[in-house]
């Protein structure tokens, strides 16, 4: 943003400018909360895929011990 020169606004129309500002940030930090907020669900709704998938690396993780194991124990 530029910087402005506000010198020659009246009072009045500095606090109505202030005011207009505090509504658009209010507004600009309702929508950014709302995003999050939406992003969250969004993870929410997707979390049993999460852990399918993570249950499935378990697994493979498991048997990946059982076989290395199963090595270790026929060299001996």
């Amino acid at each position: 943003m530029e910087n402005e020169d506000f010198s020659s606004l009246s009072e009045k129309k500095l606090k109505k400018l202030i005011r207009e500002t505090h509504m658009v940030l209010d507004q600009l930090t309702q929508e950014l909360n709302q995003r999050k907020q939406d992003k969250q669900h969004e993870e929410i709704n997707h979390i049993e895929e999460h852990f399918d998938e993570a249950s499935h690396n378990l697994g493979n993780l498991k048997i990946f011990i059982q076989k290395v194991f199963a090595e270790m124990t026929k060299d001996k």
